[in-house]
């Protein structure tokens, strides 16, 4: 098949902040004449935007880089290109390893791409991975790479907890918030071009400011993102428990449009293990923090993440961790088994977890949490939520999905709408009727007993009777 001349095929592997960086490069590309193309095979670029967090992320981007090189084999006019994470913790070695690559981009140097694909000939190396960290502090064009309801806003960069088992400051720096004004500015015109549902993402959201030496500013920002036209919906994901403060409650309780959710990864309950894990808290700290959030918020969704098998966990510990979330019931709990990650503190421990203990207590941690999670959703028949009518399901043509403002996009459950008239990107009342595992399933109040969907100049319609 002929090359089109200026067109790239993308894939961005690893979390929503790593598709922040996506969408720059892709800016970037279309301002100078690139056209974005969804089939490898006819793309005059392929580009890699990598993840490198745990060995399976890093796996997986070299399976993608390895799928892609496919295509450069059978034409090699075509230019690889790959970018991220990866890149950022490897670089030196990357070259040697994958040779079929035109041009590695660390972390700081992505916005560089478009330039320097004008440049590409003769220019040597094709590695560019600097070290002086780059720090979104003005406003860089995006393309985005999401349905046209949804973004995200990316606060800040890099991370200065010192988690032990965590590569993340290596990899991406110390934390750099943006300015306030520029992340407003952004808002602003993304809620203008359609979107309804901002997400704020950072390493820690909740430490947005703290660089700057004069305490968190996360609450005055929701504040004036609050006054944003548009916006209907803000969600914050990636908090630290340590980092909730009063100050933040009282303006998410105060402002309808900051969604009642909270993101606050644990990792763990039992305080030897979380001093091990760096984490700056104790139990009990955040036993006082979810009590904080219940009385500030009552009906707030609370998302954790928890890591299992750390070194040196002992049955005593995991039980801690059952106990503190059968007390705190938590909406979305997600559980990783212990990966040691090279470089890493954690990775010199003592005390190694057998893989197979490790995954029997992740499977008992997931059967508590699972009988949780089924009695909440059961409360919700009945009831009449408003949900975010986001598209046909992927389960079924005749049924459309949506999530409520307690669900984040991919990694919490959904709303499966089986009746009624339904406007993508719109936020309309749905009737609960049954609860499955983790989603919900439920019909528009209005026009009840057929489903329309229309997203305009998508041009999808489906009618259904």
């Amino acid at each position: 098949m002929n090359l089109k001349p200026k067109t790239v095929f993308t894939v961005s592997l690893g979390c929503p902040k790593n598709l922040v960086d996506t969408e720059i490069m892709l800016g970037g590309l279309t301002a100078r004449g690139w056209e974005i193309i969804d089939d490898p095979e006819r793309a005059s670029l392929l580009l890699v935007n990598t993840c490198a967090f745990i060995k399976p992320a890093s796996q997986e981007a070299v399976d993608t880089i390895l799928a892609l090189a496919q295509h450069k084999s059978a034409d090699p006019a075509k230019i690889l290109a790959v970018t991220g994470c990866l890149v950022q913790r490897y670089g030196p070695e990357l070259p040697g390893l994958l040779p079929e690559v035109d041009i590695f981009l660390g972390v700081n140097d992505f916005p560089r791409l478009a330039e320097l694909l004008e440049q590409k000939a003769g220019i040597p190396p094709k590695l560019f991975a600097g070290r002086q960290w780059y720090g979104y502090a003005a406003a860089q064009p995006r393309f985005p790479a999401t349905p046209p309801h949804l973004a995200y806003l990316k606060l800040a960069e890099g991370c200065s907890h010192r988690c032990t088992f965590c590569t993340i400051p290596q990899i991406r720096g110390p934390y750099r918030s943006r300015p306030m004004a520029v992340l407003l500015e952004e808002a602003a015109a993304l809620a203008a071009s359609g979107v309804k549902e901002l997400i704020l993402v950072a390493q820690d959201t909740t430490a947005y400011g703290v660089d700057w030496g004069g305490g968190p500013q996360l609450a005055a920002l929701l504040k004036e993102l609050a006054r944003v036209p548009g916006l209907a919906w803000i969600r914050l994901l990636y908090g630290h428990p340590a980092g909730v403060t009063p100050e933040l409650l009282e303006v998410m309780a105060a402002h309808p449009e900051i969604c009642p959710y909270l993101d606050l990864p644990i990792q763990h309950a039992h305080d030897a293990m979380l001093r091990r894990m760096g984490r700056g808290y104790t139990r009990k700290g955040l036993l006082d923090t979810f009590r904080l959030i219940r009385q500030a918020l009552p009906h707030a969704a609370l998302r954790t993440t928890v890591i299992v098998g750390f070194p040196g966990e002992t049955e005593e510990h995991f039980e801690t961790l059952l106990d503190l979330a059968a007390e705190v019931r938590f909406d979305h709990l997600g559980i990783f088994l212990y990966e040691p990650e090279e470089g890493t503190p954690a990775a010199r421990l003592a005390g190694t977890v057998p893989r197979r203990t490790a995954r029997a207590r992740a499977r008992r941690l997931k059967a508590r949490q699972g009988s949780i999670v089924k009695a909440k959703l059961k409360s919700l028949v009945g009831s009449v939520q408003p949900v975010l009518v986001e598209g046909v399901s992927q389960e079924s043509e005749y049924l459309l999905m949506g999530r409520l403002s307690t669900q984040a996009p991919d990694i919490d459950g959904r709303v499966y709408i089986t009746e009624g008239v339904g406007r993508i990107g719109e936020i309309q009342p749905v009737r609960l009727t049954r609860a499955l595992p983790v989603d919900l399933v439920g019909g528009l109040v209005e026009d009840r007993g057929k489903i329309i969907v229309n997203e305009g100049d998508a041009g999808l319609s489906v009618i259904s009777g």
